[in-house]
């Protein structure tokens, strides 16, 4: 199956705002965050938030477990189950124009807009792909890859669980050919590959470079398709799916993508800029030869 989108017909952008509403978010403890205190984590994991804060909420007996309320000093454990109550949430507004690409009884390509996040995490949660694939009627779908929030393009879902092991397969096992557009800050004039592992720095930023402790490997084939006035647009071709691994790679190659708050020419990489607008960066194609599953954007 193939389907080839216009490129222009894909910028209109219509924007999602959700009224306040409250939410109790239920936090399972990783293995990785055992021993670190209540506002440790907190402030670890919604680096946005200021400490003043999780004392506030903490305070009011906001974060519990069980319904016995958690102090900042207290030590979490693993697999501990910590419960978080917003009374009024208010979620940043995002893009909405979603739309169904192709789709079958097994599963579904989606053309994801940005910014909009994938599922819910950290400020988001009924402004997410997977709420709105659901109000427009698609329940229970299972994610088998993902785009950063910033990136818009394509993307597939499984509607089933045995789909959703067949195509996480093929992901894991690199034989997906995903294909990305991004427009970059210089003029590369050759194809370029960077081998350069990933791993997380702080909070939702990621670093690459030789011997990261931890850093898993990472490969991006980069093909410049079209030079004009500094900036090139650039065909990128990741071997790998690491986190940030095109917009990391592009940046430590010289060619930053244009508008990129985190890795572009004037990046912060703190952790604690916000990232709520699109980067040029797009989710171009995505072929499944194995299972006959072709589109491209």
């Amino acid at each position: 199956m193939m389907t080839i989108l216009n490129r222009e017909s894909s910028r209109t952008c219509e924007v999602r705002i959700r009224a306040p509403y409250e939410l109790t978010r239920t936090i399972t403890i990783k293995p990785k965050d055992t021993g670190k205190t209540v506002l440790e984590f907190f402030r670890e994991r919604f680096p946005y938030l200021d400490e003043t804060v999780w004392r506030y909420r903490l305070d009011r007996g906001w974060i519990h477990e069980n319904g016995i309320r958690l102090i900042a000093g207290d030590r979490l454990r693993s697999h501990q189950v910590v419960r978080h109550y917003s009374p009024s949430v208010i979620e940043p507004s995002v893009a909405g124009n979603v739309s169904v690409i192709q789709e079958t009884a097994d599963w579904l390509i989606v053309y994801k807009p940005a910014p909009l996040p994938m599922h819910q995490g950290g400020r988001y949660y009924k402004n997410t792909l997977i709420y709105i694939l659901e109000e427009m009627g698609y329940p229970g779908l299972r994610m088998v890859h993902r785009l950063d929030s910033v990136t818009s393009g394509l993307v597939i879902f499984a509607r089933n669980k045995e789909t959703a092991i067949k195509l996480r397969k093929e992901f894991e096992e690199n034989r997906v050919e995903k294909t990305y557009h991004a427009l970059v800050k210089g003029e590369m004039r050759e194809e370029i590959m960077v081998n350069s592992s990933i791993r997380r720095k702080r909070g939702f930023v990621f670093e690459c470079g030789e011997g990261l402790e931890g850093a898993k490997a990472a490969v991006t084939h980069f093909i410049p398709e079209k030079v004009e006035s500094g900036k090139t647009l650039v065909r990128c071709i990741p071997e790998t799916g690491r986190t940030h691994q095109i917009r990391l790679h592009l940046r430590h190659a010289g060619f930053p993508i244009a508008d990129d708050p985190i890795y572009g020419p004037d990046g912060d990489q703190s952790g604690k800029r916000l990232q709520n607008s699109a980067i040029s960066l797009q989710s171009s194609g995505i072929v499944l030869r194995e299972l006959g599953i072709r589109a491209i954007l």
